[in-house]
């Protein structure tokens, strides 16, 4: 499916304008993000209470939205959601856009990787929005953050997970750990899907783990738009936590298959 009035674009070359729009998108999008990291700070100083230590879920995704603006970025909703939303927010993980467009339509905090926490003053920003961190390969690590997401949940907060662990590129996904369908089941929480597809051929957004982050950002944010694609799924209580992680493996990787049948006539007819 090609979403009606959508217009795309490759990026690939680095002219005069992409390098422009480099520039003009970093200040802008390092000046909006510090604007809302100091307000909070300014928040968190003058509450009171429980109200102190409060998940700012609604500057979260405040940032989230402007963010994905300022990077233009483009979201064509393939499905209005039905029911209520759910408190464990899991989606495929295919590259850094994917923050900004879940906090545009999910006010939650996310799992993050242990690296981020050490990241200078930036570790330190998402740590105090209360976002739970997760070292690979780590017992102890894990142990924590299990602890962190049944806290956040006792908070009635909501939690963002990429249950592969690790961005993928292509339509099949890595398999999907299942602890935060245990967590959900455990408490009684209901689990919504977000599906993220990269448009018009996602293989041109891969996040490449052989190269250096700050080259790939740099071409990302020269780009003039990026077209995205979200679909929901209906949030569910969980009743068998390995058989829900399955699922929603097998039912995801089925919509981006199925993505890619419907746009296959089309492929290649990539507007400048």
């Amino acid at each position: 499916m090609t979403p009606a009035g959508g217009c795309y674009t490759d990026g690939s070359d680095m002219r005069l304008s992409s390098l422009i729009r480099v520039i003009l998108r970093a200040w802008l999008g390092l000046s909006w993000t510090f604007l809302l990291h100091w307000f909070l700070r300014f928040r968190q100083i003058f509450l009171r209470g429980r109200y102190r230590k409060h998940r700012p879920l609604d500057v979260l995704g405040l940032w989230g939205t402007g963010l994905a603006r300022i990077m233009g970025v483009h979201i064509h909703v393939r499905n209005q959601r039905s029911g209520p939303m759910g408190d464990v927010i899991i989606a495929n993980h295919m590259g850094f856009l994917d923050i900004p467009i879940l906090f545009t339509y999910y006010p939650a905090v996310f799992i993050i990787k242990m690296e981020m926490r050490r990241v200078f003053y930036f570790g330190r920003a998402l740590e105090l929005q209360g976002h739970v961190f997760v070292e690979r390969g780590s017992e102890a690590s894990r142990r924590s953050a299990r602890e962190g997401v049944q806290k956040v949940l006792d908070d009635g907060d909501r939690i963002i997970v990429f249950p592969e662990g690790r961005a993928s590129p292509g339509a099949e996904r890595l398999p999907f750990k299942p602890f935060c369908f245990f967590e959900a089941h455990k408490q009684g929480k209901r689990v919504e899907a977000c599906i993220i597809d990269y448009l018009p051929d996602r293989e041109m957004l891969k996040w490449d783990t052989s190269r250096g982050m700050i080259p790939q950002l740099v071409e990302l944010v020269g780009r003039r738009r990026t077209d995205v694609s979200v679909e929901f799924l209906p949030a569910e209580l969980i009743e068998d936590p390995d058989e829900a992680a399955q699922r929603y493996h097998d039912v995801i990787q089925g919509k981006l298959e199925q993505y890619d049948r419907e746009r296959k006539p089309s492929t290649g007819a990539i507007e400048p």
